[in-house]
């Protein structure tokens, strides 16, 4: 059964995930922005713009 490892990055303006084989292969990668709504003094992020996609695999 294959292995696989799981990174995501929550940054402050989008959201990255990355799918690595057992060697460190890049398998599949997405990334999503998101939607930055700055009122006052703080900023607050919308999640409706982070909608559920699948990964597209790389090549």
């Amino acid at each position: 059964m294959p292995r696989f490892i799981l990174a995501i990055d929550q940054g402050t303006t989008s959201s990255r995930a990355i799918i690595f084989d057992g060697s460190g292969s890049i398998k599949a990668a997405a990334q999503r922005k998101l939607t930055q709504n700055v009122t006052r003094s703080y900023a607050e992020w919308s999640t409706t713009s982070m909608k559920s996609r699948p990964p597209k695999p790389k090549s």
